[in-house]
């Protein structure tokens, strides 16, 4: 396919919500080499419904996002998402692809010093919480062995792995907690392997036994779950617990999200089948691939709501990366103050405020923030050890 025509397809996927994470790179990255500036013109002309000169000129960025923030009614769309204008959707491309296009490193203005500046993008790190209450700190240089009972654990980089060796009595627990900007990954006695993101932690045991495979996580964690068997007739159900819900599998890939602070616990299925319940004692409800259980936090009242979603977006974090379309300010700042490590203090008016982005979790934080800037719907000032929104 000649590459203007490759361009145009990777724009129509784009436009169709149907465009994949490596097609996504490859159009991110034929923006940035300017070739294609007159397919994006016309792709932006048709938006907004009004010609745009695609420029060098970081102006751009501005006069499209003030064009859009000006309408009242919705501008002509030329996909399906609902509520989403088309225009909408370039903005987030030129924002995000073409970000060091229009505003190239040279102009980029150099970061205050101090709190921005020193915050770092997170790193793979965690704390190992052995049964004796012992702790290690884990990071992606280490290298070790441990043994406890009949199950060796191994530490290979940014990986944990524990094989059981020989049957003990008694059970011992373990626990892999991530510290905010941290990421780590564990693969459990069964073969399960789970991710955990920022500010999480799972506990398990070192051996699987008994009827069930059952662990409890906080935070953010997506699992592979393996399909154990242990010698029983039927694999053991494996059970994943956190303080507002219950989710029951025996082989499936899945995300949950159960940040407290989030106000509901998410349950996302890549594949597979589970069900998912609330702790209160709701019969719960059994998610197909491409679904997700919500239960809210609100006090003894608690409910599971299914939706379909799109799950790329749900596991971006494990792939490297943010990816939020029309998220409030809050959660935008959430996800930021987990991976960072920064606090931020914003007028609650402004929190409702909505942002579309696709980010790397390896770009460092004054980028991010003068991404979000260039919106003009926010700005962003060191107070101390916090960051302003304003």
């Amino acid at each position: 396919m000649h590459a203007s025509g490759e361009f145009q397809s990777l724009m129509d996927k784009y436009l169709t919500n149907s465009i994949t994470a490596t097609e996504k790179e490859l159009l991110f990255a034929m923006i940035r080499s300017r070739q294609h500036l007159p397919v994006l013109e016309k792709v932006v002309d048709d938006a907004l419904g009004t010609p745009i000169e695609v420029t060098e000129d970081i102006a751009l960025r501005e006069e499209i996002f003030a064009y859009i923030k000006a309408q009242n009614q919705p501008v002509k769309k030329i996909s399906p998402w609902p509520r989403y204008a088309a225009a909408a959707a370039i903005l987030l491309l030129i924002a995000t692809g073409a970000y060091y296009w229009l505003q190239p490193p040279s102009k980029v203005p150099a970061p205050a010093a101090g709190y921005i500046s020193t915050a770092k993008p997170g790193a793979n790190k965690a704390i190992l919480i052995l049964a004796d209450g012992s702790s290690i700190a884990l990071d992606s240089s280490g290298k070790q062995q441990l043994q406890q009972g009949g199950t060796s654990i191994h530490q290979q980089g940014s990986q944990l792995k524990y094989d059981v060796q020989s049957s003990t009595p008694g059970v011992s627990y373990n626990v892999l907690r991530t510290p905010r900007g941290g990421q780590f990954q564990v693969t459990l006695p069964d073969g399960t392997k789970a991710w955990l993101n920022a500010a999480s932690s799972v506990r398990y045991p070192t051996a699987f036994t008994g009827k069930e495979r059952r662990i409890e996580i906080t935070g953010e964690v997506y699992l592979e779950v393996s399909p154990f068997n242990a010698g029983a007739a039927e694999n053991m159900p494996f059970v994943v617990v956190s303080a507002h819900q219950q989710v029951t599998v025996l082989g499936t890939h899945f995300n949950i999200n159960a940040y407290e602070e989030e106000g509901a616990t998410s349950t996302t299925l890549i594949t597979g089948k589970v069900r998912v319940s609330a702790q209160s004692g709701n019969a719960g409800v059994i998610l197909a691939p491409d679904q997700q259980a919500v239960t809210t936090h609100n006090g003894a009242i608690t409910t599971i709501p299914v939706r379909q979603v799109e799950t790329s977006k749900v596991i971006a974090w494990k792939n490297g990366y943010f990816d939020f379309e029309e998220e409030r300010l809050a959660v935008v700042l959430r996800l930021l103050s987990r991976w960072y490590n920064v606090d931020f203090e914003a007028d609650p008016a402004m929190l409702n405020l909505k942002f579309s982005a696709v980010i790397s979790r390896s770009s460092q934080i004054s980028d991010v923030l003068s991404l979000l800037s260039a919106t003009g719907a926010v700005k962003f000032r060191e107070e101390g050890n916090k960051i302003k929104v304003y």
